[in-house]
């Protein structure tokens, strides 16, 4: 795939990004298309959300992989104070699940040793959830060369400025929206598609697992689609 610059690099943009585990594809298409993302920790925590999930493609379709959280405050608790919870056994299950996902996908043998540790170490003290996913997605990023200078909030604005916010526009809630971010999403091969498609805007799991090191240039590529 050719590195064509998109639009929002060009004008060297600063985006306000919700945290997001495993994120979908268009959060990375934003996050590899800005010159600078920076990640919201102050807001009111939102349930139901890609703060605590990730979708990936299954033998039986798409499936999204859901984090169990603790709010110490409620309602009323901050992404900030949002705690990973201790009392399932969730991490196992999801990477069970990602195994059984991906195990035939041609670089899921490349990447495994990279994710796994996130989901079978131990874990003994409290664990905030933006601090995993951040974890989890520097990780991936460095694996896959993907730059971008990364921050975070140190205090909620309602309407922030000199930043392009799209901490509303990044939800699984796509009814919510006047229209897609991506326009326009290329096909690259996925292990089920035969069976039920091509599935866009899953993890950037699916993306890995299935082009590698080709991931970079797909994100780049995609770009020329963000309607942001």
């Amino acid at each position: 795939m050719g590195t064509i610059p998109p639009r929002i690099k060009q004008e060297n943009i600063k985006i306000l990004l919700p945290v997001a585990y495993l994120p979908p594809l268009e959060y990375m298409v934003c996050m590899v298309s800005a010159g600078e993302a920076v990640i919201e920790l102050h807001e009111t925590y939102q349930r139901q959300s890609w703060r605590n999930r990730c979708s990936i493609y299954t033998a039986n379709g798409t499936r999204n992989l859901i984090i169990p959280v603790e709010r110490p405050a409620g309602n009323h608790s901050q992404t900030s104070e949002v705690l990973v919870s201790k009392h399932e056994n969730w991490r196992k299950k999801h990477w069970r699940s990602i195994t059984s996902a991906y195990r035939n996908s041609p670089f899921f043998i490349y990447y495994q040793d990279l994710l796994a540790p996130f989901f079978l170490r131990p874990v003994s003290s409290p664990e905030l959830l933006w601090e995993f996913n951040m974890n989890i997605l520097q990780s991936i990023m460095e694996e896959l060369s993907i730059s971008a200078d990364i921050g975070s909030t140190k205090e909620y604005e309602g309407e922030p400025k000199g930043m392009n916010d799209l901490r509303e526009k990044l939800t699984p809630k796509t009814h919510r929206r006047e229209y897609p971010l991506i326009s326009h999403w290329p096909v690259y091969q996925q292990t089920f598609a035969e069976k039920h498609g091509f599935m866009p805007n899953l993890s950037i799991a699916d993306l890995m697992f299935n082009l590698g090191p080709a991931s970079n240039d797909y994100l780049v590529e995609t770009a020329k689609y963000l309607e942001v």
